[in-house]
């Protein structure tokens, strides 16, 4: 809020709310008037959750020529859960001439749920004649705001995961001149989108001028929680001058777990020999507590195996606890050989962030042997024995071969994914 609009709601509450004045005189009869008086402050705004030295401004309203003369003057605050007067609960003020103004300061706190324009009653008791006393309440009004801190607060992980516990480090700066003592500090989540597991408060004790400390929390975050959601903390300290309470917000982003699980490995041919062309099979699973978007798998084969046509399958969107069959194909060179294939599955979580798991397949590429037909399979060429002389032929990587081969993988992965639902649907 602006000084303006503070400004602004002041005068609007001096229009539409009368000033209290509730006047008790006791004395020997008959009891003359008191003398008249009022009660200002020129502060327009107060700090919530600080002690405040609030100016007061008493004026003695009487004329100089036999006026009467306010004595004793005790200035007090009607406390109430919004406002508190702190130190002795009064200020004290021997007299008050006629025609006089006199300037006190009254420490007041203002919690920390006060509105933005608060009234306070200020109670006056004073003594008049020698033989008489008055005792009067009037109000005065300020508008309250939450004003900067010399302790600075912010979480070191804005991300939490939610579905498990999480450890989250909060840190904690003092930026002022002056050492903070009897440091005190509570954190609490939105019921709706989990809780704090540690005990509060915690006690953190003392922060140094300029220095720093961290305070430590597990807290578990619902799987259910907002994307964004606040971790309200409530923090009390002494600034080496007066009590001080704060309660700062800060903003974090909820992460769902995405767990990609691929069952059913299978390879097509099962035994792949020199040469020869062979697919990876298997049926990729989000285990976790969100979706998937944007999923590629992507297979970077070792030295000795190629990948045949595209490198990786776009999946797109996938979501928890759904099944996605997959297949990669790849061929191996003229070399026989025990080879591990790594597959990476990438893919962005909810907060478009991009996350990779890691598939390792173990592949054997056996000796060739020549088949019923007299035909091995090497490199692409063929050797075939006719009337004892060889003859060398030219073959096409695709043809016959390949289509078969993929009419078997379309038929496996057919296969595990009816293997997989029936045994999802059990359970």
């Amino acid at each position: 809020m602006t000084r303006i609009q503070s400004l602004i709601l002041l005068l609007f509450a001096a229009v539409v709310i009368p000033s209290l004045v509730f006047a008790t005189t006791t004395g020997p009869s008959p009891v003359p008037n008191p003398p008249a008086f009022q009660v200002s402050t020129n502060a327009i705004t107060l700090c919530k959750g600080v002690v405040n030295n609030v100016p007061l401004l008493v004026q003695n309203l009487g004329k100089s020529n036999g006026s009467i003369t306010m004595e004793s003057v005790q200035l007090g605050l009607a406390s109430s859960k919004i406002i508190v007067e702190v130190a002795n609960g009064s200020t004290s003020l021997l007299t008050l001439p006629p025609n006089t103004v006199v300037d006190l300061n009254m420490p007041i706190f203002v919690s920390l749920n006060a509105s933005s324009l608060i009234s306070a009653g200020v109670t006056v008791n004073f003594n008049y004649l020698n033989y008489y006393s008055d005792s009067e309440v009037r109000n005065v009004s300020f508008g309250a705001e939450s004003c900067p801190s010399q302790l600075n607060v912010s979480l070191s992980q804005k991300v939490i995961t939610s579905g498990k516990i999480s450890n989250v480090t909060f840190n904690l700066n003092n930026t002022g001149a002056t050492q903070l003592n009897d440091v005190s500090f509570s954190a609490k989540l939105p019921t709706q989108d989990g809780e704090v597991l540690s005990t509060q408060p915690i006690l953190v004790g003392s922060i140094p001028a300029f220095g720093s400390t961290t305070v430590r929390e597990s807290l578990f975050v619902n799987s259910n929680a907002s994307e964004t959601f606040p971790v309200n903390l409530s923090i009390s300290l002494y600034n080496g001058t007066s009590f001080e309470q704060l309660a700062p917000s800060i903003a974090a982003l909820s992460s769902g777990i995405i767990n990609m699980s691929a069952t059913g490995i299978t390879l097509s041919p099962s035994a792949p020999t020199p040469g020869s062309i062979f697919s990876i099979s298997f049926i990729l699973t989000d285990l976790g507590t969100v979706g998937a978007s944007a999923v590629t798998a992507t297979v970077t084969p070792p030295a000795g195996l190629t990948v045949f046509g595209s490198n990786s399958v776009f999946i797109g969107n996938m979501q928890v606890d759904s099944q996605t069959p997959v297949t990669l194909t790849l061929s191996a060179s003229s070399s026989a050989g025990n080879y591990t294939v790594p597959i990476m599955i990438t893919y962005l979580n909810n907060l478009r962030q991009q996350e990779t798991a890691r598939i390792s397949v173990p592949v054997d590429i056996a000796s060739g042997a020549l088949s019923s037909n007299g035909i091995s399979s090497t490199g692409g060429r063929t050797y075939t024995s006719a009337n004892g002389t060889t003859v060398y032929q030219k073959r096409s990587a695709g043809g016959g071969i390949l289509i078969l081969i993929l009419l078997i993988a379309v038929i496996v992965l057919a296969v595990l994914l009816f293997r997989e639902r029936k045994k999802h649907t059990k359970k």
